[in-house]
């Protein structure tokens, strides 16, 4: 399979607002991707080609306000975005979803993970950065499904953050401290982004 071929989507998301992204790959195990804020959908591109070639549907998102979705971008509209992209994916036949998500889009991913009806099988959150418009701490550690945390350690802020997260989190949870200052999805370039990803890949492999 060419990983980097992708087919562009949209679907409806909170109130009247269109949500678009790129679907890669082709499976009935569904991989959630959402950036952060002041971000787009493109940081992803190298982890879904990952993603799609081991078997991977993977959902790329826009949040609302960046790229190609509807504007405006406001911070408590977040989670019900992923809440969408969650609706699409079923509805496109998903019999599992893991969602990954960097800075606020992994708190908005956490936050969406905590409703049991979504039956998120798994999350990862890269350098999760916690605003209290998206979701505050002591709800998203409600998020009980298997989580792994990836940090660029050089950071003593995103560290500091990212070891919050980890710190209230309920249920199983590892941290990966990389050490370069680089935070989100920038993690998975450089020397160091082979490994992030496979730690990645590995992480949902062992909760297909």
């Amino acid at each position: 399979m060419d990983r980097t071929r992708a087919t562009a989507v949209e679907f409806a998301g909170p109130g009247a607002l269109t949500l678009r992204g790129l679907r890669f790959g082709e499976g009935d195990r569904w991989a959630v991707l959402v950036h952060g804020e002041g971000r787009d959908l493109d940081g992803w591109r190298s982890l879904a080609g990952a993603l799609a070639d081991r078997g991977f549907s993977v959902l790329a998102i826009d949040l609302p306000g960046h790229g190609a979705s509807d504007d405006p971008w406001e911070s408590e509209l977040a989670v019900p975005a992923v809440v969408a992209a969650i609706d699409f994916v079923r509805s496109e036949g998903s019999q599992q979803i893991h969602l990954v998500g960097e800075g606020v889009g992994a708190i908005a991913a956490l936050a969406a993970a905590t409703d049991p009806t979504l039956q998120v099988a798994s999350i990862v959150a890269f350098s999760p950065d916690p605003d209290e418009r998206v979701a505050q701490l002591t709800e998203i550690r409600e998020a009980r499904a298997p989580k792994l945390i990836l940090v660029g350690s050089l950071s003593p802020g995103a560290l500091q953050s990212a070891e919050a997260v980890y710190r209230g989190a309920i249920g199983p949870c590892a941290v990966v401290k990389v050490p370069v200052e680089a935070q989100g999805t920038d993690l998975l370039a450089g020397e160091w982004g082979v490994q992030a990803r496979e730690k990645v890949l590995e992480h949902l492999a062992r909760h297909f």
